[in-house]
């Protein structure tokens, strides 16, 4: 089965080739086309991601691994063989348990790469010829060498995540196909839906929605249910998960409109929630060149960035309130269990950690998010090209995450704490993209004119008094002074 966007493919290799060094879950290759060295490495670098808790591993070939520089690759995985046998098959024979790895091609500044996506070892060490195989910083060992290990290696096994746990098990194909929704996944994933049960059932066994036990029948785990169920509700432990949307009339939460909750799985009701959310924003009527035009109330990018964050971003083995998106009269505030996973200063630039990792990629794989981090990158740039506040993160108790998005306001109304962290915000966002703010970017942000440009100064001393940005050049004069953030 093919990955819907290629983008993905080319975004993923981009990020890895990123990375300081070969880790022990990514491995660098130029042309080597060793059908045995390809085993061993998958032996290898599987095992190591479950050390690691990788839900994934990768070999690229078209990469200089000294410098991860693209030089692109003559290897061919479709041509090559093994004897007579294809070289997949023949790997797929020679690895056990047998394993649902990917190659995938992608071309980057006009030269052909190939990516092989290998996933975790999940219940035993991945076996290629009879033999275990773990690396040892950049270097492929015997893991019958590295007895400690071994043991570490078996000890991740009885750890698996919350969302590959098994919900339901004892279940036969008609039961799975019962509970979750396959017409909807094909849908998300851009695919016809198969004619052949047994064609559905693989799929859903290579995404990890479900398992088929020694006897046969199959299991569905956390991950299936909440991305693919028709109803949350038929899994009671999981039930308290859904995603609720809430209506109020004014600023406070005294006059509720409506309240709706979404039972299906988060992958078949994203879109619904978004539509759903954008039919309550308010909306102005602005002319544009003579043409009267509704004009939303909140940038739609954001809200689908931070819907996905609430749902990716949860503690879902932890009980409490569900993933939650309150509308009041001048804000939109999302809410999950559990704290942010990474410094809330940092939220622009930190290299992405989720809870979730599995549930991540698969909502990124049929575009509902970003793997890559970008999600607030583009949040504060949509808020920031609308005149808007950044919006606010907050921790809660260490608890929860709450992320308020403000409705636009006029510049006399703002506090000073949403001026310092827009402007701080904003400028994380500028410099991980190459650049510096500057008085006139804090301009076209808060949209002050020409004449008002003293407010704006007033904005960058402020947010220098509270040590969250520093100049770029001391000695430069004021009025060419450019300010990156704190930690740059």
């Amino acid at each position: 089965m093919t990955i819907k966007n290629n983008d993905y493919i080319e975004n993923l290799i981009r990020e890895l080739i990123s990375l300081p060094s070969e880790t022990e879950w990514v491995e660098f290759k130029h042309n080597n086309s060793d059908p045995h060295m390809i085993g061993e490495y998958i032996s290898a670098l599987s095992n190591s991601a479950t050390l690691l808790g990788r839900p994934k591993s990768y070999i690229i070939w078209g990469i200089d691994d000294s410098n991860h520089k693209i030089v692109g690759t003559s290897f061919d995985y479709r041509t090559c063989k093994k004897g007579a046998e294809e070289l997949e098959a023949w790997l797929s024979r020679m690895l056990v348990p047998r394993m649902s790895f990917r190659f995938h091609e992608a071309k980057i500044d006009g030269m052909m790469l190939i990516l092989l996506e290998i996933p975790a070892a999940e219940y035993q060490p991945v076996k290629f010829y009879g033999e275990e195989y773990i690396r040892v910083g950049s270097n492929k060992k015997n893991l019958k060498e590295y007895p400690d290990k071994e043991r570490e290696l078996w000890r991740a096994f009885d750890s698996t995540p919350y969302e590959l746990r098994t919900l339901r098990d004892k279940l036969t194909a008609q039961n799975v196909l019962e509970m979750l929704d396959s017409k909807g996944y094909y849908r998300k994933m851009g695919l016809a839906l198969p004619s052949g049960m047994e064609k559905i059932l693989g799929d859903f066994i290579n995404e990890k929605f479900i398992r088929k036990d020694d006897a046969g029948r199959y299991e569905i785990t956390n991950m299936g249910a909440l991305l693919i169920s028709k109803d949350l509700s038929m899994f009671e432990e999981l039930s308290h998960k859904v995603v609720r949307v809430i209506w109020y009339k004014d600023t406070n939460r005294l006059n509720t409109v409506r309240e709706k909750v979404f039972n299906c799985g988060y992958a078949i009701a994203y879109n619904e929630i978004v539509d759903y959310i954008m039919t309550i924003i308010p909306q102005e009527e602005v002319i544009e060149d003579y043409i009267r035009k509704s004009k939303l109330g909140y940038p739609e990018i954001a809200i689908r960035e931070l819907l996905a964050n609430v749902i990716i971003h949860q503690a879902i083995d932890q009980k409490g309130t569900s993933p939650m998106v309150e509308l009041f009269k001048d804000r939109i505030e999302f809410s999950n269990i559990g704290s942010p996973l990474v410094s809330i200063d940092r939220i622009v630039d930190t290299v992405p950690i989720s809870r979730n990792e599995n549930i991540a990629g698969f909502m990124h794989k049929c575009g509902i998010c970003e793997e890559r981090g970008s999600g607030y990158d583009k949040v504060i740039y949509a808020t920031s090209k609308n005149s808007m506040l950044a919006p606010k993160i907050e921790n809660q108790s260490d608890k929860f995450t709450k992320v308020t998005l403000y409705s636009k306001l006029p510049f006399d109304l703002i506090s000073k704490e949403d001026k310092v962290r827009t402007c701080y915000m904003q400028s994380c966002f500028l410099y991980v993209n190459g650049e510096a703010i500057t008085n006139n970017a804090v301009r076209e942000v808060f949209g002050i004119n020409d004449k008002d440009k003293y407010k704006a100064s007033r904005i960058i001393k402020d947010t220098l008094e509270a040590r969250l940005i520093k100049p770029v050049d001391e000695n430069t004069a004021p009025r060419y002074m450019k300010y990156i953030p704190f930690w740059a």
